[in-house]
């Protein structure tokens, strides 16, 4: 399956980028925000190098990945199916704007 990755910098230090990332997504979830409406993930799960995997499904494209919170980025990376290849730039793109979104 092919791969995509994305990175957002930040300067909050890994464990309260963890918490804005994890409020910042639920209260995104809970307005509707149409690409989140079918994420599932669980916060409780970190692990201890600070990943997290979620899946997601958006207009019938099914994406695995993991969000990894470092002491100055979150970076994104997943595995998507074959017939959205030609949409991986914009998905790339769509994750560094939404984790850009809900840490700041």
């Amino acid at each position: 399956m092919p791969k995509f990755a994305s990175s957002v910098p930040h300067t909050f230090g890994k464990e309260k980028a963890k918490e804005s990332l994890k409020n910042g997504l639920s209260r995104a979830k809970e307005m509707g925000v149409e690409q989140l409406k079918n994420m599932t993930e669980d916060w409780t799960k970190w692990d201890p190098d600070g990943v997290l995997a979620f899946t997601l499904a958006t207009s019938g494209i099914k994406i695995n990945g993991t969000m990894t919170v470092t002491e100055d980025a979150v970076n994104i990376a997943g595995d998507i199916p074959f017939a959205a290849m030609m949409f991986k730039g914009k998905i790339e793109e769509k994750f560094k704007e939404l984790v850009s979104k809900v840490l700041h």
